[in-house]
């Protein structure tokens, strides 16, 4: 009876290697298809947290213009020196003036704004600064799920380390253009949503507005952009910048070209001929959701579509012509808020008359998202 038995667990039939190899590579190919499956569906969720971020900084742009009948300001440069040689209120980003309407009305009262949000009149900031704490502050909201910044900045804009924003403000288009095809003089004013200002009287520029209020979007509020997202540039050297996503190599615009296509064309041809080595200029991308300075504001100019290039005038440091693209981590697009509070994601494949369109408030056109 014993040898019975145990003949019969020897005889028990198992799987053997080649079923157990299938059965792997079977369990294997179900992961492969689940995988960009649960990929996708943790992008949508993504999708739709950035969405709403943009839709609540949307709602603290409204509430601020409520609050004091223009749309808040983002300076370009210091402010004046005072009679004992320190630079006034100068380089705070438009972000900065909404921090009450985001609920962050701590970070607001720990900013000192009679100075300038640098060191000296530089927009870079070290930890000894009056601001350091404030501008190290990392706001959630300011911060889209898509992307993973690199939080270390004191190579780029000094130990204070400031944090990073992957929210942009509309300001308009460059303003060398003479729009689609030559109908606006040169320069043309800010026809932007968010103004850009200089506030040292004596570098004031010719085109740039010190407000903006709702009855200024002659184009309607649905059909002028407020704001969108952009990719935060994570590298820290040359090497990794000109390696790295092609977003972030900018192209030197010459001044030649002023029609909006043919400035398209334009820095698409330099990019082809290998000419832009600008390469510290995307440096500070996105790298400090508090300055105001061209090189790391929280802006972006209706040029190039969503995820295009990036471009710059010589003369960007002072009047603030830096063609900084809306991009994202997004596939295929970018979400955009409008004046008027709504959100949209707006495609890669948009076409340039439309985006060139809703990025001016007051051109006359009648294209829209919604033709």
């Amino acid at each position: 009876m014993t040898q019975r038995k145990s003949n019969e667990i020897r005889n028990r039939p198992g799987f053997t290697l080649v079923e157990l190899l299938v059965v792997i590579a079977i369990i294997g190919i179900l992961i492969g298809m689940l995988l960009p499956a649960v990929q996708s569906v943790r992008e949508a969720a993504r999708r739709t947290a950035c969405s709403n971020h943009v839709r609540q900084i949307a709602l603290a742009v409204h509430n601020y213009e409520s609050a004091h009948s223009k749309f808040p300001v983002n300076q370009i440069g210091p402010g004046q020196r005072n009679n004992e040689g320190e630079f006034e209120t100068g380089h705070y980003s438009w972000l900065v003036w909404l921090l009450p309407q985001l609920e962050q009305n701590n970070v607001y009262q720990s900013f000192d704004l009679r100075i300038n949000n640098g060191d000296d009149d530089d927009f870079r900031m070290s930890d000894s600064h009056a601001n350091a704490v404030a501008a190290n502050t990392l706001i959630p909201t300011l911060l889209c799920p898509s992307d993973t910044p690199n939080l270390t900045n004191e190579v780029i804009l000094g130990s204070a380390n400031p944090a990073p924003a992957n929210y942009v403000g509309n300001a308009g288009w460059p303003s060398p253009t003479t729009g689609f095809s030559g109908e606006r003089a040169a320069p043309g004013m800010h026809n932007g949503a968010i103004p850009i200002l200089n506030p040292d009287p004596l570098r004031s520029i010719q085109w740039h507005v010190n407000k903006v209020s709702m009855k200024d979007f002659l184009d309607g509020t649905s059909n002028t952009s407020l704001l969108s997202e952009r990719l935060i540039q994570p590298a820290n050297s040359r090497q990794d910048i000109e390696n790295g996503d092609i977003r972030f190599r900018p192209i030197h615009i010459q001044p030649f070209d002023t029609v909006l296509p043919d400035i398209v064309r334009q820095m698409q041809q330099t990019l082809d001929s290998g000419l832009d080595k600008h390469w510290i200029e995307s440096a500070y991308i996105g790298r400090s959701w508090s300055s105001g300075v061209p090189l790391t504001a929280p802006t972006y100019m209706h040029l190039q579509r969503p995820n295009g290039l990036l471009g710059f005038y010589t003369s960007y440091r002072q009047d603030g012509n830096m063609v900084a693209a809306a991009t994202s981590g997004h596939t295929g697009g970018v979400n955009v808020a409008m004046v008027d509070g709504s959100v949209q994601f707006v495609t890669d494949d948009v076409t340039d008359e439309v985006w060139w369109a809703i990025g001016s408030r007051d051109d006359g056109r009648a294209e829209s998202l919604a033709n």
